[in-house]
């Protein structure tokens, strides 16, 4: 996921919040309000190192150029195999990893002390899914555009322990700014082929879907993300984080299997 997807929207919430407090003509500092640290980092199961991003939110009439948090302390520590993981900084605000191997199962933390500011999260890593394959449908709304729909295996349910599933589409080479999420928590155990995204495709489009298996923290960090780009309120809530310490963003340790085709 793009950090700036993250940015805009706590930027949105800032205004918003300014605004929402107005119920007269005042003025308004609108250049008032503090950055706010906003944290992305991502465990998988494929070969690393891993990215850890850190950046800082900015006011809402400043360009959108975000600056990046150099210096910082990144740990992210293996519980399951009681192995650390100091981050080195490659380039101004992205922090990689150099000992530690994402593994389905295994529980993730990290840490972050930016400027004497301690943010913490923890994740753990669903065991692995198959995308299966990956087509195209006609929309039953109609138009000219298709449907994507991929096709995997939901896993049996083992007591209340839901599987949840991100999806990250790309067209062009092109990330889509679409949030997809989905649980099993109403339709599970069983060969899904369920549409998702696919806004916009024509024939000669070259499009990847990633299927993420995340955890529960993760799930609701997206859900309530895409609940808050879809609000129609002055007052939008901040997403669900499973970061500690005021951060925006979060913290992932996912599988990812790949698919990709040519739309005809």
């Amino acid at each position: 996921m793009r950090p700036y997807k993250i940015l805009n929207l706590a930027l949105l919430i800032l205004l918003f919040a300014a605004f929402a407090a107005c119920k007269k003509v005042i003025n308004v500092n609108l250049n008032s309000t503090s950055p706010m640290y906003v944290v992305e980092g991502n465990v998988t199961n494929q070969p690393g190192p891993y990215l850890v991003m850190i950046t800082q939110s900015i006011n809402f009439d400043q360009d959108n150029v975000y600056p990046t948090v150099s210096g910082a302390v990144v740990v992210i520590t293996d519980i399951t195999a009681n192995q650390a993981d100091t981050l080195k900084e490659t380039t101004p605000g992205n922090y990689n990893t150099s000992i530690i191997t994402g593994t389905p199962g295994h529980k993730y933390q990290l840490y972050v002390n930016a400027a004497g500011n301690i943010f913490t999260a923890s994740s753990t890593m669903p065991m692995f899914v198959t995308l299966d394959s990956l087509y195209t449908q006609a929309s039953p709304f109609g138009g000219d555009h298709p449907q994507l729909v991929p096709v995997y295996t939901d896993p049996k349910l083992i007591g209340n322990n839901y599987h949840y599933y991100h999806f990250t589409e790309y067209k062009n080479d092109t990330e889509s700014d679409a949030i997809l999420v989905r649980s099993d928590a109403l339709i599970n155990s069983q060969v899904i082929k369920q549409p998702i995204g696919g806004d916009g495709l024509n024939p000669g489009d070259s499009v990847a879907i990633y299927l993420e298996c995340i955890d529960s923290g993760v799930y609701q960090y997206f859900t309530t993300l895409q609940q808050t780009q879809n609000q129609n309120t002055s007052t939008p809530a901040n997403p669900l984080t499973n970061l500690t310490g005021g951060a925006l963003g979060y913290f992932s340790a996912h599988t990812s299997s790949l698919k990709s085709l040519i739309v005809q």
